[in-house]
């Protein structure tokens, strides 16, 4: 018996919607415009100064006015002294260019109390292409903004606390490094009293000279462990990538010295620069080079500790690449240092890989992994130039 063919049912039939009468659906139009949830505005763009010609009620709610305070002003009756000056003049350019405009902005209510507003201006044009109004929408979105501040400053004090947790962990080498020019300055200081003593005027300027250099070199040890361990909020700015890597290797010198790692910089004299916060950028290199010299300090003996810092251009960037001869890592291991507070090290907190691939990506870079053909890891750190458009 052949089996039965399943039925199909009939597909329903759609029901013409009938056109709304124009009154009717004018009326809803401004019913919608009413009951919306964000504040609309409608201002006249055939004046200079846009008047507002329509506020709906949950405008009135946002900024505490009324519609009458309201029709016949513009929107600047919502900016105060914290409103950003160069938002305002975006917007202002978007608009005579008949250009939709969208972004965050600072706007002050009746009382006073500023709230963060998500502002979108689109313009409206009549049969012949005219703008003659324009139709904003606004979002109160304070608390998101608020939010988004709370995690970078979050992001700010972890980032402190492992800068503070790498000065601590480098206090030794650093005290053996200012000790050796505050050594220098009293021997020479020593010296230049008995060469005035001989009235020898040439031997006392050669000391005073190696004094002042002595103490510039104790003086700029101190301060870059100053920047580190003092917080303060990220400045972006166009620096020296070779620079801050030079900057780095010399910081950490004595440290490197005492677990015997041979040190290589590899760097262009015309390289382009990179936006970013000096600080920051100084701080993820350094994370990269104390990982490197504590991972090879378990290598065993006869097997050479060697630290690699290459810069290099790139697509209109620049890439610097830490690259290390300590025991490397499997595929499993790689792909857990990449995660958040993972660590290899016994007394680590997983802070430092973590801390420093946030700082990368703050900067718009990215951080990536990989093994060696021989022994080690490569940490390469890509960074966009100075003007990335």
């Amino acid at each position: 018996m052949a089996a039965r063919k399943p039925t199909v049912p009939k597909r329903a039939s759609r029901v013409a919607a009938k056109a709304l009468p124009p009154e009717v659906a004018t009326w809803l139009k401004a019913a919608a415009l009413d009951v919306a949830d964000d504040g609309i505005v409608i201002s006249d763009a055939s004046t200079p100064d846009a008047p507002i010609v329509y506020v709906s009620p949950s405008f009135e709610r946002l900024v505490g006015y009324t519609a009458d305070e309201i029709l016949g002003t513009n929107c600047r009756m919502v900016q105060g002294p914290g409103t950003d000056p160069e938002t305002v003049k975006q917007m202002a350019i978007a608009l005579q260019q008949g250009k939709v405009f969208q972004g965050e902005i600072l706007n002050y209510r009746k009382d006073g109390t500023p709230f963060w507003n998500f502002l979108r201006i689109a313009p409206i044009r009549d049969a012949t292409g005219k703008v003659t109004h324009h139709v904003g929408t606004q979002s109160d979105v304070t608390e998101l903004h608020l939010t988004r501040e709370r995690e970078h400053d979050l992001q700010d004090t972890v980032a402190h606390a492992s800068r503070v947790r790498t000065v601590a962990a480098l206090g030794a080498s650093l005290a053996h490094e200012v000790n050796q020019p505050l050594a220098a300055i009293t021997a020479n200081a020593e010296a230049a009293l008995r060469f005035l003593d001989s009235g020898n005027a040439a031997e006392v300027r050669e000391a005073l000279e190696a004094i002042a250099g002595d103490a510039r070199r104790a003086g700029e040890i101190i301060l870059r462990a100053h920047r580190l361990v003092r917080k303060q909020p990220a400045a972006a700015e166009a620096v020296d990538a070779a620079r801050i890597a030079s900057e780095v290797l010399d910081f950490t010198r004595t440290h490197l010295r005492h677990a015997g790692v041979r040190t290589q910089l590899l760097a262009r004299k015309t390289l382009g620069r990179v936006m970013a916060d000096p600080v920051q950028l100084y701080q993820a290199l350094l994370n990269l080079v104390v990982n490197a010299i504590e991972a090879m300090e378990g290598n065993p003996a006869g097997v050479e500790r060697a630290l690699v810092v290459a810069v290099e251009p790139e697509d209109g960037g620049v890439r610097v690449r830490v690259t290390d001869s300590g025991p490397g890592a499997d595929n499993e291991v790689l792909a857990r240092m990449t995660r958040t507070f993972h660590t290899t090290k016994a007394r680590g907190t997983g802070l430092g890989l973590l801390v420093t691939r946030s700082l990368v990506e703050a900067h718009g870079g990215r951080l990536e992994l990989e093994r060696n053909a021989g022994r080690g890891l490569t940490f390469t750190i890509h960074l966009p130039g100075e003007d990335p458009k």
